[in-house]
């Protein structure tokens, strides 16, 4: 049972993403990233982490449908990337 189900949240677990920005990316012949364009220049991708799905508001518009990917470029650090089902194109999530 639930002790206290009116409580006030603990506001400094919860955060908001930062908003995704457009990124260019090469995909290999299976659709998945295989090179991005950072700071100007195009970098392969060294490690794919297991992508997964995410399929929200689908009995309503706008629907949410990406693929998530945890990638490693070449030259620096990991990053979360998803292409968007929906719309097209690939955007970078910053947290």
């Amino acid at each position: 049972m639930v002790a206290n189900t009116r409580g006030t949240p603990d506001t400094r677990r919860i955060r908001r993403l930062k908003a995704p920005k457009p990124l260019d990316v090469g995909e290999d012949g299976a659709r998945q990233p295989e090179r991005l364009r950072l700071d100007g220049g195009w970098q392969s991708v060294d490690l794919i982490r297991r992508p997964w799905r995410i399929d929200q508001h689908w009995w309503r518009a706008p629907s949410v449908s990406r693929i998530y990917y945890r990638v490693a470029p070449a030259d620096g650090p990991p990053l979360t990337l998803y292409r968007d089902l929906d719309a097209g194109g690939w955007f970078r999530q910053e947290y």
